[in-house]
């Protein structure tokens, strides 16, 4: 099955030295959620992935379930 390749841009992360997360940390989680070619941009939070998921409201589910517990509590998920 091909995967497609998505673009999530966490906001407020690493801005004016609130909600601190490394990049590592990030990528690490998303490879945990199954993703694959994950890579992040700069200190962002922007993530790039592929994911074999079609349907963008489990996909967009899963992560915001996800990353509150893995990482920090997030205000919003794009």
């Amino acid at each position: 099955m091909a995967e497609n390749q998505y673009l999530t841009l966490l906001r407020g992360i690493n801005v004016g030295g609130n909600n601190i997360i490394k990049m590592t940390d990030l990528k690490s989680c998303f490879e945990n959620m199954g993703f694959t070619s994950v890579s992040t941009y700069i200190q962002s939070g922007n993530v790039i992935f592929k994911s074999d998921e079609k349907d963008n409201t489990r996909l967009t589910n899963k992560i915001e379930q996800v990353l509150p517990t893995g990482l920090i509590t997030l205000p919003e998920l794009y």
